[in-house]
């Protein structure tokens, strides 16, 4: 599922209804519209709210520049990534306890109180939506994030709840980056979405410039989470 093969009217009518009518969409309609969010384009486009969420919640230090934390995002989750890969091979039962519960923190699940029975349901579950549906890591995580705070078990349908919610609160930068693909697939993009986003990406960028002039930069990481499962994956074929 990509933006080209996704309606722009598609896209607007999902979005009226999770912002606006508080109508819920499909199940299928949102795995499709969480499908069109890549990794590393939702990754560099969220609040720092939802960086330090995703940070707490993989168990990573949540201190430090946007830049920092997004560094230790993408190191983190490309481990992720080549994990849920054995870990689907190998089949969850395969792992042991302390084994299970370290996977099940990593990506933000519940882990304090939950029966290694059910810890091996919830880590089905990520593989099933990140490799079988397609859903972004980074969506996954505050979902789970999302799920945890409100106290909600991890069944199938309150965590397509909980994407829905992470949907309908995304920044308005992401909001518009996956809007203009979409309508750039469809051949609908105009030049003031084009240079609405233009601007927003250079409010980002000088936000993390200030933030870097305050004390040391955080190292730079120039590898893509995307590409690098991309690739993975070819040499796998």
């Amino acid at each position: 599922m990509t933006a080209a093969n996704y309606q722009s009217k598609e896209f607007t009518e999902f979005f009226r209804k999770v912002r606006s009518t508080g109508e819920s969409p499909s199940q299928a309609d949102v795995i499709k519209v969480c499908k069109l969010f890549k990794d590393d384009l939702t990754l560099d486009n969220l609040s720092r709210p939802q960086l330090v969420a995703i940070c707490r919640y993989m168990n990573l230090n949540a201190v430090g520049p946007d830049t920092l934390l997004r560094y230790q995002i993408r190191h983190r989750m490309r481990q992720i990534k080549r994990d849920d890969k054995a870990i689907s091979f190998e089949g969850v039962d395969s792992l042991s306890v302390p084994e299970l519960q370290m996977a099940a923190a990593s990506r933000g699940l519940r882990t304090y109180g939950v029966s290694p029975a059910r810890l091996r349901d919830d880590l089905q579950m990520w593989l099933d939506l990140r490799l079988k549906y397609g859903v972004p890591s980074t969506l996954l995580v505050l979902s789970n994030a999302y799920m945890y705070a409100q106290g909600k078990e991890s069944e199938l349908h309150t965590q397509i709840d909980a994407l829905q919610a992470v949907l309908s609160s995304i920044p308005e930068e992401l909001f518009h980056e996956i809007e203009l693909e979409v309508h750039t697939a469809e051949g609908a993009a105009t030049n003031k979405q084009r240079l609405e986003v233009l601007k927003e990406q250079q409010e980002l960028i000088e936000e993390e410039n200030e933030q870097s002039q305050s004390g040391r930069s955080p190292p730079k990481d120039m590898d893509n989470i995307d590409e690098k499962e991309d690739k993975s994956a070819k040499k796998a074929d």
